[in-house]
């Protein structure tokens, strides 16, 4: 049976995975990847990287040999980086609702909704969800998710020559009401990457929870058969 790693978006963590998993574990042996800093290590101080988590796929990676990857929102962003970077251990990529789009503009807006103090004020049930997902330390996860988005913004890491250096097969799923991720940024990339394809993922919107997972699962599982 094929390795599947499954990638939590940012603000997530393994668990955000764990439904998806259950609609696959009969076709793959799934494994849900917690990125550094989420959830159970929320108390890291090390600094959110994209170098870093990048390298904490490929180790990963290196603990279980070949293996498909579907990474959700920034874990699909992490994944056609470790990809572009030549890991020969990765046999196709799966995306959803991963921006591939940066700029310091971009960023900034992105950032605005990373303030605790207005989500406490604004959206409290939004800041128990995250006090639950990362304990006490959900304050610190967001201050480093918005310099991480700030460092994306200053120096965007999909590029075209690096998304030409993919040599796997890759599907960039979208959902087609998703507000924070456009058809046209993710159309681009797919012409980029030399093995691609683009897929609308229907009746759903871009936070995972709002997905169609049924959709998602079927979307995933059948494009294995046609990658081997």
């Amino acid at each position: 049976m094929n390795n599947l790693i499954l990638i939590h978006g940012a603000l997530g963590t393994a668990d955000q995975m764990s439904p998806l998993k259950e609609m696959l574990k009969k076709d793959f042996n799934v494994h849900l990847l917690e990125l550094e800093g989420h959830g159970a290590s929320s108390s890291n101080e090390k600094a959110f990287a994209i170098d870093g988590f990048v390298n904490q796929l490929d180790d990963f990676i290196d603990s279980i040999g070949g293996t498909h990857i579907f990474g959700y929102s920034m874990g699909g962003f992490i994944a056609l980086l470790s990809a572009a970077s030549g890991n020969p251990n990765i046999q196709s990529i799966t995306t959803l609702g991963t921006k591939m789009k940066w700029s310091s503009e971009i960023a900034e807006q992105e950032v605005k909704h990373l303030n605790p103090e207005k989500i406490k004020e604004k959206v409290p049930a939004f800041a128990q969800a995250l006090k639950k997902k990362h304990g006490v330390h959900w304050e610190q996860v967001l201050y480093r998710t918005a310099a991480f988005m700030k460092a994306l913004g200053d120096e965007p890491p999909i590029t075209e020559s690096r998304m030409k250096q993919i040599n796997i097969p890759v599907q960039l799923c979208l959902a087609d009401k998703d507000q924070m991720v456009s058809k046209e940024e993710t159309e681009e990339v797919n012409a980029w990457i030399p093995n691609s394809r683009f897929h609308f993922i229907p009746d759903s919107k871009h936070p995972i929870e709002q997905t169609n997972l049924t959709t998602l699962a079927e979307t995933v599982r059948s494009f294995m058969p046609s990658i081997s």
